[in-house]
């Protein structure tokens, strides 16, 4: 592997396109639908049974517990929200979904730029529909219940200043109980994991735009940076600073458009 060839991330709201190397992380899951494709040697995720997958590439759904090993691979990383519009149906299954080798040659094509730098969120942005329309992205059939819309919307307008479950219950109508439960069921983690995973792409982009990791903190609702980095690490399975930058990337880019 070429040690001179760097990666590049972009944001695109929620969404995330990462090209990067040697990317390790410790056991975890989140509430992002993942889409990995490894450049040029397969890697390895481990699952919460410890069951081994070996492949070079695969979608894993929302909060799948695993392990990510790539330490000998330039990987692609695309983390998108699954309520989100372009959230696709490609056939997934219960945990995951490998993918064919004809998809996975045409995905490393489209990535290569990603590793060259000079990228601008335009052309990132078109390498990220052209890979999600490579897997037949469309806008996901499920529906959730209209409560549970509001109660998104609110929570969006509303962060980070502080919001509860009382707000979320009276706005939508319903029992705090109710709530709960409703918001478990179509969103697939609890409320807090859910603000606590809002509040992490707040900060994020706190970070990048020049604040330190203090004041994005405290200004993303964490209680300190130790609270940031121990919530960055459980969800992400790595450090914040994977996420905003370093030797191992050429930039790392928040764009506006979504």
């Amino acid at each position: 592997m070429d040690d001179e060839r760097k990666g590049s991330l972009f944001y695109f709201g929620e969404r995330i396109l990462l090209g990067t190397q040697g990317l390790v992380t410790e056991p975890h899951s989140h509430y992002a639908v993942s889409i990995l494709v490894s450049k040029r040697l397969p890697f390895r995720l481990t699952t919460k049974e410890n069951q081994i997958i070996e492949t070079e590439g695969i979608i894993i759904p929302p909060n799948f517990f695993h392990r990510l090993e790539a330490n000998h691979t330039e990987i692609v990383v695309i983390q998108l929200d699954p309520k989100s519009d372009e959230y696709k149906k490609i056939e997934m299954k219960d945990n995951y979904t490998l993918l064919e080798t004809k998809t996975i040659q045409k995905i490393q094509s489209l990535s290569e730029p990603l590793f060259g730098g000079g990228l601008n969120c335009m052309k990132a942005k078109l390498i990220y529909e052209q890979i999600l329309a490579e897997l037949g992205s469309k806008k996901s059939d499920k529906t959730w219940d209209p409560r549970i819309d509001i109660a998104i919307t609110k929570i969006k307008e509303t962060l980070p200043n502080p919001i509860n479950v009382a707000f979320l219950s009276n706005e939508t109508g319903i029992s705090k109980d109710r709530f709960m439960h409703l918001f478990k069921e179509n969103m697939g983690i609890p409320l807090r994991q859910y603000l606590l995973w809002q509040r992490l792409h707040i900060a994020a982009r706190l970070l990048q735009s020049g604040e330190n990791l203090t004041t994005a903190s405290h200004a993303a609702g964490f209680s300190d940076q130790a609270h940031l980095s121990r919530t960055f690490k459980k969800m992400f399975g790595v450090k914040p600073s994977l996420f905003l930058g370093g030797s191992h990337l050429h930039q790392v880019c928040f764009c506006d458009m979504i």
